[in-house]
């Protein structure tokens, strides 16, 4: 063989072995593309998305709630002074009889940027209830007292009971989360 011959072959395989690392390349590119989507997919598909209501009306539901009325939400802005833009849904219950200081409102944050100002609204809220029913007697006092904040984006769940601890389990429960709560003293 020629030396001519030699360069020749020697360019016909560099031209072979580059095609071959090339199509691996873009099949293992292709096949972790795949496999991404999929990933991403997955993980979005088990996020599921409620509404504020129905997540109330199922606490209230689950905990034998009983005498609690649903605020509309023209009338939540007569207990919490929410700008616009902060949330995007929410419901309020409050109890009818007088001997009881239930309260339960659920809120959508419209994104998690709000989320400090909608928590100071609902601590400044507990505040001012608070400080209303202080010297009233101290039944009302200690259930206003244990007054809970549940928060896990895109949903804020606050709670006035006497057993707002296992309220917050049950909001946790429905959305599958841990309790990540803030505690009003």
């Amino acid at each position: 063989m020629d030396n001519e011959s030699v360069k020749k072959k020697h360019a016909q395989n560099n031209i072979a072995l580059t095609v071959v690392i090339v199509a691996a390349i873009i099949i293992i590119a292709a096949i972790l593309s795949v496999s991404m989507l999929t990933i991403f997919r997955g993980n979005n598909t088990g996020k599921k998305e409620y509404t504020a209501s129905y997540l109330a009306s199922e606490v209230v539901k689950k905990m034998n709630y009983e005498n609690l009325s649903e605020i509309s939400g023209s009338n939540i802005s007569k207990y919490y002074e929410i700008p616009d833009g902060v949330v995007s849904d929410s419901v309020m219950y409050i109890s009818t009889r007088p001997d009881s200081f239930t309260e339960l409102a659920c809120f959508k944050l419209k994104n998690q940027d709000k989320e400090e100002q909608l928590l100071d609204i609902i601590n400044s809220h507990i505040a001012d209830k608070s400080r209303a029913y202080q010297n009233v007697n101290e039944t009302t006092s200690s259930v206003v007292s244990t007054s809970r904040i549940f928060d896990h984006y895109p949903y804020v769940f606050v709670v006035v009971s006497a057993d707002s601890d296992t309220a917050v389990n049950t909001f946790a429960s429905l959305i599958g989360a841990g309790t990540k709560e803030q505690n009003k003293s």
